[in-house]
C-alpha cells in the first residue's frame, strides 16, 4: 500500500512529530481520509526521511509516531537551472517540471527580452515542496532569488550551458561526468547576441535542443531532464 509523503520542518529526531500546516492537516484528514494507526512518510526537505504512525488526529494538528528515520540521498550531480522570468503561469510549470525531474537549484533570471519580471514567490516556494511530496524526492531544491543575466553569469560549475538557436550552434552533449551543471534558458525571443557572448566570455557553450524552436517552459523541462540524467 502506498504510503503518503509530506515535506515540511520536522525535526525527525523526536519520538513523536506533530503536523501543524493548514492544508497538511486539511490533505491528512479531508482528502486523504486517512485514519489512526495508518503509515505516512515524513521528510524534513534536506535528505531525511521517516516513517511514521498517525496516532492522533484533529482540526488543527496531526501528531505521527516516528519508527524509522533514514538518511535518503539523491544523484549525486547537481543542475543548477537559470531561467528567465517567463509569462503567465509558465514559470511556474516550469519550476514545478523541473523539480520533478531532480534538478537541483533554481534562479529567476532577468535578460535583455525578459517581458514579466515579477513572482510569487511563496506560491514558487509550495510548488516546489508539494512537487516533491508528489515525486518522492527527499531533497527540496533551493530556490534563490532573482538575478539580473549579467550577475548570474558569473556562476561556477564544472559544466557550463547555455540554449540558443543561432546558427552553427551544436546540439546539447550533456557531460556526464561533471558533478555540478549549470544550465541557462531564455525567456521568449530566447537570448540576444549580446547575452550570448557575454556567456561565452566565462566559460559558457551555446548549445541546442534540437532543430525546432521551445517554448520557453519547455525547453527548461527538456534541459533540465537531459542534464540530471545526462541524456
Amino acid at each position: 500500500m502506498k504510503k503518503h509523503r509530506f515535506i515540511g520542518d520536522f525535526d525527525l529526531t523526536k519520538n513523536e512529530v506533530e503536523i501543524a500546516n493548514s492544508e497538511q492537516v486539511r490533505q491528512i484528514r479531508t482528502v486523504l481520509r486517512l485514519e489512526m494507526g495508518e503509515k505516512i512518510i515524513l521528510s524534513d526537505g534536506k535528505g531525511a526521511e521517516a516513517e511514521g504512525t498517525l496516532t492522533s488526529l484533529s482540526k488543527s494538528k496531526v501528531t505521527v509516531k516516528i519508527q524509522r528515520v533514514e538518511k535518503v540521498g539523491e544523484k549525486s550531480r547537481i543542475v543548477n537551472l537559470y531561467l528567465a522570468i517567463l509569462k503567465k503561469e509558465n514559470f511556474e510549470l516550469a519550476v514545478q517540471k523541473a523539480v520533478e525531474c531532480g534538478v537541483g537549484t533554481i534562479t529567476p533570471i532577468i535578460t535583455d527580452r525578459t517581458i514579466k519580471t515579477g513572482l510569487n514567490i511563496e506560491r514558487l516556494q509550495k510548488i516546489i515542496f508539494e512537487t516533491c511530496e508528489q515525486s518522492g524526492r527527499s531533497m527540496a531544491p533551493d530556490l534563490f532569488e532573482t538575478f539580473p543575466f549579467e550577475e548570474a553569469i558569473n556562476s561556477q560549475a564544472e559544466h557550463k550551458i547555455i540554449f540558443h538557436l543561432g546558427e552553427g550552434v551544436k546540439d546539447f552533449n550533456p557531460d556526464t561526468k561533471a558533478q555540478t551543471v549549470n544550465i541557462f534558458v531564455g525567456p521568449e525571443g530566447g537570448f540576444t547576441d549580446k547575452e550570448i557572448m557575454l556567456a561565452q566570455e566565462h566559460g559558457y557553450i551555446p548549445a541546442s535542443l534540437g532543430p525546432l524552436t521551445l517554448r520557453g517552459e519547455t525547453a527548461a523541462i527538456v534541459a533540465t531532464y537531459r542534464a540530471v540524467y545526462g541524456v
